[in-house]
């Protein structure tokens, strides 16, 4: 599974404009850069972050490398939370005093192998962006973009179909940096993370199925229909219950392949629901404001007969981040 990602807006860039650094919530990506009012107004953060990018890109005489979660936006790969509207890049030979709102200039060393260019940007290579991810990103973000890098073909933002990496490569690429900093934390996301897993929804899910306690799920099993004739794929499975995580997107035409309607979509979903209930096993569902919250996902998988293997961990972990208190 791919995901397709945006293209950035078309800009209008004075050439003599150099890059400020003032934000603005206009219609202007950054200063001294244009974008027509409703397309950046109606553009999703993925968007605009490529397009601030492309602004920086463009108001620098010398090349960017972009980094982080922009390296992360212009390979498709997907981000938990908002994205963020400074763009991440290589400060080079750069002060560190010079990173401002609109551009975090990283101190990294970044050898020439592991830089490429991707449709219009220069970018770290996929691995490197992941291992980056996995050091620095939270739990949650870098999970969710393993996930994805971990399958066997990815849709970078201008489209074409990359292959994705292996997880034994990126392990080892880890054990052989020198720099430490962040190796625990990125060998448990990388150990951590599932090419199965379909959505960043689903990665959430699962981190927080994991902190909960719950027995770890089977990821898009195949169930076959009791009256035979096909199969469904649940996106969890358990000893006594199928779990199905609910992102919205598949109610609205433009989130549906088949372009159905809102009202063909629920009818699906319940004759999908009744198919898998057959096979004597529950169904919890679940939304992203569920997935956020942990003692709501508790109660949701509890009710449907999910057993929890281990205690509950509501504090600062391995993963290294605070999460909701039970």
């Amino acid at each position: 599974m791919t995901n397709i990602s945006p293209e950035p807006l078309a800009l209008n860039v004075a050439a003599e404009k150099r890059l400020e650094v003032t934000q603005r919530r206009d219609r202007r990506p950054l200063p001294g850069v244009r974008t027509p009012a409703h397309d950046w107004a109606s553009a999703d953060d993925r968007t605009r972050h490529l397009t601030r990018m492309l602004t920086v890109a463009g108001t620098r005489r010398d090349d960017v490398v972009f980094v982080g979660l922009s390296a992360a936006a212009v390979w498709g790969l997907p981000v938990v939370g908002a994205w963020s509207e400074a763009v991440e890049a290589l400060a080079g030979r750069r002060p560190a005093s010079r990173s401002r709102a609109a551009v975090l200039w990283h101190q990294w060393s970044v050898p020439d192998e592991d830089i490429q260019a991707v449709g219009p940007w220069l970018v770290t290579g996929l691995e490197r962006t992941l291992t980056d991810l996995a050091r620095h990103a939270s739990f949650v973000s870098a999970v969710a973009a393993i996930d994805h890098g971990l399958k066997d073909g990815i849709t970078s933002a201008h489209g074409c179909i990359h292959v994705g990496c292996d997880r034994e490569d990126l392990l080892d690429r880890l054990r052989r940096e020198r720099n430490s900093r962040g190796r625990s934390r990125a060998l448990a996301a990388i150990s951590f993370a599932d090419p199965l897993s379909g959505s960043p929804g689903e990665s959430l899910s699962r981190v927080q199925m994991h902190r909960l306690g719950f027995a770890s799920p089977l990821l898009q099993s195949r169930v076959e229909h009791a009256s035979g004739g096909g199969a469904d794929y649940p996106d969890f499975e358990w000893e006594g219950a199928y779990g199905e995580f609910d992102g919205g997107r598949k109610y609205f035409r433009t989130g549906n392949p088949a372009g159905l309607s809102s009202g063909e979509v629920v009818w699906n979903e319940k004759r999908r629901e009744d198919r898998l209930r057959m096979n004597g096993k529950a169904v919890a569902r679940w939304t992203w404001e569920d997935a956020w919250n942990p003692p709501r996902l508790r109660a949701i998988l509890l009710s449907a007969g999910v057993e929890q293997v281990r205690r509950a961990a509501f504090s600062p972990d391995a993963f290294g981040e605070w999460v909701v208190n039970a």
